[in-house]
């Protein structure tokens, strides 16, 4: 009987032993698959920020581009750099003193539509010729802003009946030369000063200043074309007694300006 009794002790321990292993590894099995599940699922969400991130980054870079849709191909290719070194795009706007009517309009648009950190615009006005922007070294400063790209507007109503055209044109290119010799990527483009009633000789300035943008492959972004006729006498409206830019004038060439640079 005693035996019998110890026979079934050491039975039921077996039993209890065995039943409690198992439960065990159930236990275990369900926790190495939660904490499997768990670092699958973090690993997942890990994986998936960057790139969702990085698909968030190249639409916003897309959008940016296509507000440049009507910039040289040069200068959007340098866009598309600077974006992708996080580097504000530097865009100098240099001209006559009817720089301070326009351009202010058009730096607030710009870097509204693109972002400060984008897109940056600086302006350098000045009241002189071309020699004169010469004779002051002006280009020095010029090339010391370091742009991505200079909208020029050479002084050409300031040198009519002054600076021979030849002699201003041999300026423009010198500054230009000057500067990409800093900065060989900086790129520039060329506009006309203000259109003024019953032009003379005035015009004649301006078809070589064309032809020399033409030649010296630059584009030349012709805003006369959106101001009235220079024998009309509603352009009259557009200008002050001094052939300044006024408000509207101002207005009409700024809007100019912002649909290059803000494509549309």
């Amino acid at each position: 009987m005693k035996n019998f009794l110890l026979t079934m002790l050491a039975v039921g321990c077996a039993v209890v032993l065995f039943l409690g292993n198992m439960h065990w590894k159930e236990e275990t099995a369900v926790s190495v698959e939660d904490v499997e599940s768990s670092n699958g699922g973090a690993q997942a969400a890990e994986s998936g920020a960057p790139v969702e991130q990085e698909t968030k980054s190249n639409a916003d870079a897309e959008a940016i581009l296509e507000l440049a849709k009507n910039w040289p191909e040069d200068a959007r290719l340098r866009l598309e750099e600077r974006i992708a070194e996080g580097v504000s795009y530097k865009i100098a706007f240099v001209g006559s003193n009817a720089l301070d009517s326009w351009a202010p309009l058009s730096k607030a648009a710009i870097e509204e539509a693109y972002g400060e950190e984008v897109v940056s615009v600086t302006l350098q006005g000045f009241d002189g010729t071309t020699a004169d922007y010469t004779n002051e070294n002006k280009a020095a400063e010029l090339a010391d802003l370091n742009a991505d790209l200079v909208l020029l507007e050479p002084f050409t109503l300031a040198d009519n009946g002054v600076i021979r055209i030849e002699d201003s044109l041999l300026h423009i290119s010198n500054w230009i030369d000057a500067v990409q010799a800093e900065n060989s990527d900086t790129v520039f483009m060329l506009q006309p000063s203000q259109p003024i009633h019953l032009a003379g000789y005035y015009l004649t300035q301006l078809d070589a200043l064309e032809q020399f943008a033409n030649e010296r492959e630059i584009v030349y972004m012709d805003h006369w074309t959106a101001w009235p006729g220079t024998q009309e006498d509603a352009l009259l409206g557009y200008l002050t007694d001094e052939n300044l830019p006024n408000e509207e004038g101002a207005r009409v060439w700024s809007e100019f300006v912002n649909g290059v640079f803000v494509g549309e």
